[in-house]
């Protein structure tokens, strides 16, 4: 069961580097970027947790920005 549990916060780990990264990057590339997007620790702790709602939130995000037309 540990190594579940374990493995589930390794996953929000993992999907806040990516989160963080794919930020950094638009940011490199002059993409407008709202405020609400800077996360602080907090919010990467509360994501760790809650990562597969994160997940389908940024997803769906895009989804939407990638093929609007």
């Amino acid at each position: 069961m540990l190594e579940y549990i374990l493995w589930y916060l390794f996953l929000g780990v993992i999907f806040n580097l990516v989160i963080d990264m794919s930020t950094e990057y638009a940011r490199k590339r002059a993409v407008l970027i709202p405020d609400q997007s800077n996360w602080n620790w907090r919010t990467r702790i509360f994501v760790m947790f809650v990562w597969p709602i994160g997940l389908i939130w940024f997803l769906s995000g895009y989804i939407k920005e990638r093929y609007k037309k």
